[in-house]
């Protein structure tokens, strides 16, 4: 029988060994915690419905890149608050959120009137504020350091709305905006850039809300301006659940001149409601709208078609304006993510972000820098007509960029 005898020595060096190495287990373990993402929508409200359309958006996209394995083994976190559409709650929401170091970003809230305070709770707070609708100007002179635009901004859409205009040879236009300041703002600057160049745009002083579900009262109003200006076309300033109601209450009425849409006219459920009553409206949109009417070279083409079929087999619903912006608001994360190298904070998220060059997304190609935090150009829109249901790409020979 052999007898083994420890000296002190060697006693030592066994269990520093052991004591070196049980820590490494437990920093692992805590290494892969999840890169949390706070999320302010308005999911009971008159935008409940394009809101839950960007969370289902979200989420899928989100369960896929865990599926694959997370960011570096960090899964992503969804942490979901509904604001309500109420301005104490989007307020509460976002300073729980801002103030849980856990929490590395917020996306929303969606609607543009509730942008200011919840912008101004992020460039206090230093977290990264994902905006969903596009912002009045104001709001984007600002130049907030903490706040990124995933829609279009307003002067894109404005300068694609007045081509739209050009080519279908309109003239003069009526303009029926929402009281609230993005819709207000693109009112102004289509007259503005339309009547430079010879357009004469017609900004009504009747206006409606996004709550408002009878809009006759304003339209009767607007039917003898109509008349007496000649108006080619009506450019409704507007989108979501108003939209429809627009053109329903206008054919109602015999009000039967060609109706006008921004991109948020770029929702699925939109022609639901609206039914027929919807043929032949047209306006600018993102490129989800129409997956497979794209040219077969465009580079957000094969993202935007995985997509659609992704929608497709979980939910039974095509992509649209709003899901399509739930698929960048993920990916854009994920890929500034990546960029942090395994050095993640709110501030390296936020640096990373600015950064991103040429991502394809499902609303085009972002590029972001510390002067533009917009993203987006007018060439990554195209001209959606709706017929017998559908969104149908319209192309015009001098206006496709």
């Amino acid at each position: 029988m052999i007898n083994f005898k420890l000296n002190n020595l060697t006693m030592v060096l066994i269990l520093s060994l052991f004591i070196i190495f049980l820590p490494v287990s437990s920093a692992v373990a805590v290494d892969k915690s999840p890169y949390k993402i706070g999320v302010n929508l308005e999911l009971t409200g008159p935008w409940a419905n394009p809101a839950r359309t960007l969370k289902m958006a979200m989420e899928m996209e989100v369960e896929r890149i865990n599926k694959m394995g997370g960011i570096n083994g960090h899964p992503m976190e969804l942490v979901i608050k509904d604001n309500g559409f109420d301005i104490t709650r989007i307020s509460f929401n976002m300073l729980k959120f801002a103030r849980d170091n856990k929490i590395l970003a917020v996306v929303g809230p969606f609607e543009d009137n509730f942008q200011p305070t919840a912008r101004a709770i992020a460039e206090r707070e230093g977290i990264t504020n994902i905006i969903v609708c596009p912002s009045n100007p104001g709001l984007r002179a600002l130049k907030q350091r903490w706040s990124f635009n995933i829609a279009q901004n307003d002067i894109v859409v404005t300068r694609k709305v007045v081509d739209l205009c050009l080519a279908r040879g309109y003239r003069k236009v009526l303009v029926f905006a929402g009281n609230w300041p993005l819709a207000q703002s693109l009112a102004h600057d289509f007259r503005d850039i339309a009547e430079k160049t010879g357009i004469k745009a017609i900004v009504s002083n009747e206006t409606h809300s996004p709550a408002d579900i009878d809009m006759t009262p304003q339209l009767i109003k607007l039917m003898p301006l109509i008349k007496t200006e000649g108006a080619d076309a009506l450019y409704a300033v507007t989108g979501g659940p108003p939209a429809p109601v627009i053109c329903r209450n206008m054919r109602n009425l015999g009000i039967n001149i060609p109706v006008i849409g921004t991109h948020a006219f770029g929702f699925g459920f939109i022609i639901d409601l609206g039914g027929d009553a919807m043929e032949g409206v047209e306006f600018p949109a993102g490129k989800p709208v129409v997956p497979f009417q794209l040219n077969e070279d465009d580079p957000v083409r094969p993202v935007i078609t995985a997509f659609q079929e992704r929608m497709m087999t979980r939910f039974g619903v095509g992509a649209d304006q709003i899901s399509g912006h739930g698929y960048d608001i993920i990916w854009l994360l994920y890929d500034a993510f990546i960029r942090c190298r395994g050095n993640v904070t709110r501030l390296r998220l936020r640096d990373a972000l600015e950064k991103t060059k040429g991502f394809k997304g499902c609303t085009g190609v972002f590029n972001f820098s510390p002067a533009d935090h917009d993203g987006l150009g007018k060439n990554d829109m195209v001209f959606i007509r709706i017929e017998n249901h559908k969104f149908v790409r319209v192309r015009f020979a001098g206006f496709e960029e």
